[in-house]
């Protein structure tokens, strides 16, 4: 892949970090109700939050290091750990938000979910190394 790829992998992956930030830290009065009768919606919202971070940052290691998949899958799973966890410490303690073991949950699972599928997901959209 060239130096180019690589950069907008980076960027990419940050900037989704960084919209992960903003999703969960936004007060909830000022979410709009979606008016889905869908059970557990927000802790599927982390899920699928986590599940992309997962796969940009496995996909982001496996670009710029040599590690081999296993230590790659390890980071961003303990990547969704921390950061999930952090978020949901300052959304109990700064932001007009309740801090949620569930939504930790959800963000581990989506972590875990994103790494198992990366390869799946390298497959369909035909990324090389």
């Amino acid at each position: 892949m060239n130096i180019k790829n690589k950069k907008i992998t980076v960027v990419t992956t940050i900037l989704w970090i960084f919209t992960a930030f903003v999703l969960c830290t936004i007060p909830t009065d000022t979410i709009p109700n979606p008016r889905l009768n869908i059970p557990h919606l927000d802790k599927l919202v982390h899920f699928v939050i986590f599940f992309v971070m997962s796969a940009l940052l496995s996909l982001t290691f496996e670009q710029l290091t040599r590690w081999n998949l296993r230590k790659i899958y390890l980071l961003a799973i303990l990547t969704a750990l921390v950061y999930g966890g952090l978020l949901e410490i300052l959304q109990h303690f700064y932001f007009n938000r309740s801090g949620d073991m569930m939504d930790l949950l959800a963000d581990i699972a989506g972590g875990i979910a994103g790494c198992l599928c990366y390869p799946i997901i390298k497959r369909v959209l035909r990324i090389e190394n």
